[in-house]
């Protein structure tokens, strides 16, 4: 996977479609243009738009060619259809097919390979299926062209366009496919909300800046769903970078895109688990994640100090937390630039990273934004972007594009062009020297502005170059003077615009500060401040203009109000290399950012697996990257949410996924905190973080919140061997990290099926042997939770739940506790020391394993190891099998496996501890016995 991620890529993209500058984006001429309709006005023509021009070219019964014709004198009230399509369907693998359909007569953007690779991963046998397990259907009546694609185990159509309209035109396509009766739907992201998504919906998909704002488009556009019917699951992937809504009704999903090529791949199931395989398969494995990146992370927006952050750590430590990760804000850097450090804040800090953090095993990660401030002479990382000429331009290509963050005015590199890798390895390579940290944090890189495009243009207020300093302490007014003076001190809180906290998008400048609430932005909002967020206005269609990305025929649930498409981002206008523009880049430059800055530090720490924390994804994304759910809310609602959210992070490959413990915004009561650690603790990515003003929220900072986030942390910690080797399963063969209960043991009778499914989506697994059933309602201390048939043992104390059938039960959660319970039938490896500080700790210690026996007297399990850090590292696959004797006197333990990773310190690799869980007393008492099945094993230190 380092070498995938090495491959210079950027210089070829541009050439690959040199001879189309503007694909999605070429204006029909103005003669071609038909007088526009209003874009409210339905069309007076037939809905059907295209026919078979002839008979299509069959390959098998699931792969064809066919040409599609445009029927005689069609428009449309999104403009002139395209004459002819090419449609292509052909299996991808046996169970994944691939829909395709262009314009067959001109070259339209579509992803490229080389910046987002598909199917890298496939296997020669995967690559050439031999008998597909669906065949395609295509029909030409009565008229309209109509394809399905029919899973062959059970014959039910699992993408289905017959019946509904096929739109092709340069700013607008539309295709449906109807949902077989009753399907269930997940996936759709990035959106906050239950993780069962409610049909009536219109879901965006543009990259966006917004505050985990409820069913609106979010940080990431990630157009899969994954459907579920009678049991059985099967899933949709649009592989199209540009804008579009996803309208879901109880019958039909429809796709409504404002360019590039429907370029669909449809996985076949037939569980959930295989649906997120499958798209990995198409997308690409998640890394593993290093393993320190597994441990506790702290993080505050305002450890402006080195004395804060150290004040942090040793809080932390006296209170008996265990924590590996410390993270800054932008609070480190001078005056918000990037690649800097402010060293009269954090004198000697190359030192203190050295010296006093990772000699006590502690790892530093800090915030970079994209924006690179502008018009600072001696300023290394804008004169030599300069240089190289690798900043995005203004749509007339004249001059960089020009926004505003942090900083003030900021440029933004352009991760397309050819010496954009050489310049950000450059920039990572000397500031580094000063700032030895151990990952990096890519926010805003939706690519958040905080103007509506380029300054210049929106003029007013947007052209003041001014740092955005809000404080807790200034009026909206004080704020404003200060900001006009170009002041840059008292750094106590974030702008948060308008329109994130809800207020409606008027046009308006305003700068709001962090703690004003919804109902004050209205008195705010007159305010005239300098350097403040201009909020969006409602699209508008202008049918008396040329249709192009400014004027766009449908305007895309953008904010859940038709937002123009540049709102609070770069121009759709701008200019990448070789012509590419953002308008069709815009929902990839997330992806790309972290791809080049994965390949910087893999060129610069060739033998450590980066650490790169990321808010805005694509499809593949988590090749390079883990990711966090954004800006949250300290609300039990928000919390809940978190729970969807990880929960289809794994659908879209992305596993290494948390969101920020206790809220981002806000003051969460300490009951919150206490069962938001408990949740937080079963994460996959687990960290603590909240914004200025508002009361601190780490662990230490009660008697009540320390022991229960210790108590935890500390079950994170022994059970990291549980996680790590899930993390490196999905790394080596796909799949999820966390599921749903009833996607790994579906309920027994086919009518609880969709009872479960809508009403137990809180409760989830870890690695399918480790249910987690969180409180998430306030006063809640008893909680109801559905039980899959089985042996299933309170990991606290042993205490069995036997059940026979599926049933619905009652589980006590007093507030110190959160129930968690492993599965009947699992062997779960955990570190065997019971404390610790950090992850080497708990290394060091060794090995334990806990048996939780089935009905049958059986259980099995593996561990993974390896050094945790390196991509070179020598590794162990552990495997364990055990069953009771036909007496009952004797369990018996076989270890077998490939091994490899033999470690200096050959204790971390001794299984020291065995523990049985059984229904029976008897049972767990018991002698083992050790059968080693191969030579030069790990290590048996019982």
């Amino acid at each position: 996977m380092a070498a995938q991620a090495l491959r210079d890529v950027t210089g070829k993209v541009a050439s690959a479609f040199s001879d189309i500058r503007q694909m999605t984006s070429a204006e029909p001429a103005a003669e071609d243009i038909p007088s526009q309709p209003s874009i409210l006005q339905e069309e007076d023509t037939p809905h059907g738009h295209y026919v078979l021009a002839g008979p299509a070219e069959w390959e098998s019964s699931a792969s064809c060619v066919a040409y599609l014709q445009g029927k005689t004198g069609h428009t449309t009230k999104y403009g002139p259809s395209i004459n002819r399509l090419k449609l292509e369907v052909y299996p991808f693998t046996a169970k994944i097919a691939r829909i395709k359909i262009v314009d067959a007569g001109r070259r339209r953007w579509e992803v490229p390979q080389e910046l987002v690779p598909i199917g890298e991963v496939l296997s020669d046998i995967e690559k050439l299926p031999l008998n597909a397990d669906f065949e395609l259907l295509l029909d030409d009546e009565p008229g309209d062209v109509g394809f399905a694609i029919i899973r062959k185990s059970d014959g039910v159509p699992v993408f289905d366009s017959r019946g509904f309209p096929i739109s092709f035109c340069d700013h607008y396509m539309e295709i449906s496919t109807r949902l077989p009766e009753g399907t269930l739907v997940y996936g759709l992201g990035e959106v906050t909300g239950p993780f069962l998504r409610e049909p009536g919906s219109r879901y965006a998909f543009w990259a966006r800046d917004a505050q985990t704002p409820l069913h609106e488009n979010a940080y990431s556009s990630l157009p899969i769903f994954a459907g579920m019917h009678e049991g059985k699951a099967f899933g949709v992937y649009l592989h199209n970078s540009n804008a579009l809504d996803m309208v879901y009704t109880d019958s039909k999903i429809t796709y409504k895109v404002v360019g590039g090529v429907l370029d669909f791949f449809v996985y076949i199931g037939d569980s959930y688990e295989d649906v997120t395989r499958q798209h990995q398969l198409v997308t690409g494995f998640p890394r593993l994640p290093p393993y320190y990146s597994l441990g506790y992370h702290q993080c505050r927006w305002f450890y402006d100090t080195t004395e804060k952050l150290h004040e942090s750590r040793e809080k932390n430590v006296e209170a008996d937390i265990p924590v590996d990760v410390f993270w800054l804000d932008i609070d480190y850097m001078e005056k918000y630039k990037l690649f800097t450090l402010d060293q009269d804040r954090y004198p000697n800090f190359a030192e203190y990273i050295r010296e006093k953090m990772h000699k006590e095993n502690h790892k530093l990660v800090v915030i970079l934004d994209p924006g690179i401030k502008c018009n600072v002479e001696g300023y290394k990382p804008w004169t030599r972007g300069v240089e190289l000429d690798i900043f995005i331009k203004n749509g007339n290509e004249k001059r960089d594009f020009v926004g505003k963050v942090w900083p003030g005015h900021v440029v933004f590199p352009d991760w397309i062009h050819p010496k954009v890798q050489q310049y950000w390895t450059e920039m990572f390579r000397e500031w580094l020297e000063i700032m030895p940290v151990d990952g990096i944090w890519h926010d805003m890189n939706e690519c958040s502005n905080f103007v509506n495009g380029d300054v210049w243009e929106v003029g007013g207020d947007a052209a003041e170059d001014a740092i955005l300093i809000p404080s807790g302490e200034e009026t909206v007014a004080d704020l404003a003077e200060a900001s006009a003076e170009g002041a840059e001190d008292k750094f106590e809180g974030k702008v948060i615009s308008a329109e994130s906290q809800g207020a409606e998008p008027k046009g308006e400048t305003v700068e709001v500060k962090a703690d004003i609430e919804v109902e004050d932005i209205g008195e705010a909002k007159g305010a005239g401040t300098t350097g403040g967020v201009v909020k969006p206005k409602t699209i508008t269609f202008d049918p008396s203009k040329p249709l192009g990305i400014t004027n766009l025929p449908y305007s895309v649930n953008h904010g859940g109000q038709d937002w123009p498409l540049t709102s609070r981002s770069i121009s759709v206008e701008s200019v990448h290399h070789g012509g590419l523009i953002e308008y069709d880049l815009h929902n990839l430059f997330g992806h790309l950012n972290c791809r080049v800055t994965y390949n910087a530090l893999t060129q610069i720490r060739p033998d450590e697996r980066p650490f790169i924390l990321t808010r805005s994804a694509f499809a593949g994304s988590g090749q390079y990257v883990s990711k966090w759910l954004g800006d949250n809310f300290s609300t039990w609602e928000s919390m809940r949410w978190s729970i969807s959210g990880i929960l289809n992070m794994q659908l879209f490959g992305i596993p290494h996924i948390g969101a920020d413990v206790g809220g981002f915004t806000g003051a969460p009561s300490t009951e919150l905190l206490l069962r938001w650690f408990q949740l937080g603790s079963m994460y996959p990515f687990c960290r603590n973080h909240n914004m200025p003003n508002t009361p601190s929220q780490e662990a230490h900072i009660s008697d009540e919140v320390a022991q229960v986030a210790r108590t935890y942390l500390t079950i994170r910690y022994r059970i990291l061997p549980f996680w790590y080797t899930a993390f490196a399963r999905v790394a080596d063969q796909g799949g999820s990290v966390v599921q749903p209960v009833w996607a790994v043991y579906p309920p027994q009778e086919d009518e609880d099926m969709a009872k479960v499914m809508k009403e137990n989506n809180d409760a989830f697994l870890v690695n399918s042997q480790l249910l987690v059933v969180p409180i998430v309602t306030e006063g809640q201390t008893k909680v109801p939770t559905w039980i899959p048939a089985g042996l299933w043992y309170d990991m606290s104390n042993g205490e069995v739940i036997a059940t026979k059938t599926d049933e619905w039960i009652t589980l006590e959660a007093p507030v110190e506790k959160m129930p968690l319970y492993f599965r009947g039938g699992s062997i779960i490896p955990m570190h065997y020391n019971k404390t610790g500080k950090t992850t080497v700790d708990f290394r060091e210690g060794g090995l334990a394993l806990t048996i939780a026996l089935d009905a049958d007297g059986t259980a099995g399990g593996s561990v993974y190891l390896d050094d945790g850090v390196s991509f070179g590292s020598e590794k162990s696959w552990v495997r364990f099998t055990a069953a009771l004797s036909e007496s009952a006197e004797e369990l018996k333990l076989e270890v077998d496996g490939q091994f490899g990773y033999f470690p200096a310190n050959e204790q971390e690799i001794t299984v020291r501890e065995v523990i049985v869980m059984a229904a029976s007393a008897h049972a767990r008492a018991i002698p083992v016995t050790i059968v080693l099945k191969a030579a030069s094993l790990m290590t048996i230190g019982l």
